[in-house]
């Protein structure tokens, strides 16, 4: 039987987050990406959504190293819960290291961080690894050209094609084009953006976009929020600050630590004495705050503000404008809006929408997405990173710009597909799907987000009762206890009857199998009002 390049999708496919994909060829295994997905709102009380990587506990002896595009949370956000399990080196760009260092002091977890540079290439096991600079919404973000014994697997990451970068890093269509040139085997391209025509607007953009607002605002306290991460992003607001003479307060911890790691690694610039650390006497219209919480986290800076919970002598009023330059990410749309209508409730003046340039999007646009097949001209194509319409459209797109529809397919989390010079199959598929952080990884936590999704639509409702033994009966009464359950005088009578009923139903039952006669009977009493209250007998023997 022929030998074959494996690819196993353990995230980031049929879905925006987590990305993980295992690449695997006869007894070596190398990761790409390790990220979290933000919790949804089906998800209550989650941290964070992680990748099941049963698949690579399996086979962790064939496992070489972790490679990261860059160091956005779907894409380095799991490795503080598996980098010290798995005990292989990291590799990524400067920028991407720091953010994760930080992540792994949080939990003091020892991972071996191998820093790599744009062009750099390294070996693990029988993979060759090229890092290749791109374009993105923060700096260190790379292609990968996988070198195969088979060929090449070219991963894009998330990139655009910016002509106009704030440093001027564009991304290397000179190497892609070259490497294309010598014969690419399989591309697994970034699929976000697919649905958007033309091209993607330069970060410069944006720039220009909050000058206006600075220019226009000299009498306002200005709140700008964008994500920590989108280094460019605070660049050009350090440098709107130092022209316009306002000092600059960073509020949320992750917005400090992350200008802290990039200003380390010399991917941001910090004009002298520009940074304040508290608003003291700063008049307000000298002063601009730039927020997390972009995406209405509960506990943000910016959710904060909304609420006048902040502190920090800092009240929004309408002496104030708020600049939320970013868009939300799909499901967090009604978190961002309550966030906004508070801010209006404040009394600020709140800049959200496109139509103001205050957001580019860092993911590429149909005719980048063409730029990069016609440089990769791939034999073989699967896209990544997008829901399944993204995946469709984009192998729309790769077929019209000549790869063989046979050479193509959506891949979905969990499943294995081979590619040789003679096809591209699909193999057994693997354990794979959600594995939730609460603090730390829960075990079991599907069970749990569906006990606490029951708690959240039909409430909890605690039966006590005293059994006795001797007689087969309850001593005393039954105490019902209800929280989130509508229980009237006429149910509670019920469900008496029915606790009572189901434990003189057979006498010869032992304690435990009473206990659930009675969780049942109890159950049945919401049914018919299609009620599915959790239910909790507490039976004690006297």
């Amino acid at each position: 039987m022929a030998k074959t390049v494996r690819v196993v999708f353990l995230g980031g496919v049929g879905e925006i987050g987590k990305n993980m994909t295992a690449i695997e060829y006869d007894d070596d295994i190398i990761i790409v990406d390790c990220g979290a997905e933000f919790p949804h709102d089906d998800s209550p009380g989650i941290d964070a959504i992680i990748p099941d990587v049963t698949y690579i506990r399996e086979n962790l002896h064939k496992l070489r190293g972790i490679v990261l595009t860059h160091g956005h949370e779907d894409h380095i956000g799991a490795v503080q819960y598996y980098g010290e399990e798995f005990g292989v080196p990291v590799y990524g760009t400067a920028l991407t290291l720091g953010l994760l260092q930080r992540k792994l002091g949080e939990r003091n977890a020892p991972v071996k961080l191998v820093e790599v540079k744009e062009g750099d290439t390294i070996t693990l096991g029988c993979f060759s690894v090229e890092f290749i600079k791109v374009a993105h919404s923060m700096a260190g973000a790379c292609a990968l050209s996988i070198n195969t014994p088979l060929g090449v697997v070219f991963v894009t990451g998330d990139f655009k094609i910016d002509r106009s970068p704030i440093d001027n890093k564009k991304t290397n269509l000179k190497r892609i084009k070259e490497i294309g040139d010598q014969g690419v085997l399989l591309m697994l391209g970034e699929s976000t953006n697919v649905e958007r025509k033309g091209r993607s607007t330069s970060e410069k953009v944006v720039g220009q976009g909050l000058q206006k607002i600075f220019e226009d605002n000299t009498d306002k306290r200005i709140v700008i929020a964008c994500f920590a991460s989108s280094n460019y992003r605070v660049q050009q607001i350090l440098w709107l600050a130092e022209k316009f003479k306002r000092k600059v307060y960073l509020a949320g911890r992750s917005m400090k630590s992350i200008v802290e790691v990039a200003s380390k690694v010399g991917e941001l610039k910090i004009p002298k004495g520009v940074i304040v650390d508290g608003v003291g006497k700063t008049a307000p219209e000298k002063l601009v705050i730039i927020a997390t919480g972009t995406q209405g986290e509960r506990d943000s800076a910016l959710s904060k503000l909304s609420k006048d919970d902040f502190g920090k002598g800092i009240t929004l009023g309408e002496k104030d404008v708020v600049v939320l330059s970013s868009t939300p990410i799909p499901g967090n749309e009604k978190s961002v809006y309550e966030v906004i209508n508070n801010l209006f409730r404040q009394g600020a003046k709140v800049v959200y929408d496109s139509m103001n340039d205050v957001h580019v999007s860092g993911h590429a646009y149909e005719d980048e997405l063409r730029i990069m097949l016609e440089h990769v001209r791939p034999k073989y194509f699967m896209p990544v990173h997008g829901e399944y319409r993204h995946q469709f459209k984009h192998v729309e797109l790769a077929v019209s710009t000549g790869v063989d529809p046979k050479n193509t397919a959506i891949p979905n989390v969990g499943e294995v597909w081979g590619v040789n010079k003679g096809g591209l199959r699909q193999h057994s598929n693997v354990t794979a799907g959600n594995v939730y952080v609460d603090g730390d990884i829960i075990e079991d936590g599907a069970c749990v987000v569906r006990d606490r999704r029951a708690l959240a639509e039909y409430g909890i409702l605690i039966v006590l009762a005293s059994y006795n033994s001797k007689t087969h009966s309850l001593d005393g009464d039954v105490e019902i206890i209800a929280r989130g359950v509508n229980v009237t005088d006429e149910k509670h009578l019920d469900i008496v009857r029915a606790v009572n009923k189901a434990v003189n139903e057979d006498e010869t039952r032992q304690l435990f199998e009473i206990t659930g006669a009675v969780k049942k009977a109890v159950k049945k009493q919401f049914y018919r009002d299609r009620q599915f209250p959790v239910v909790i007998p507490v039976v004690i023997e006297d």
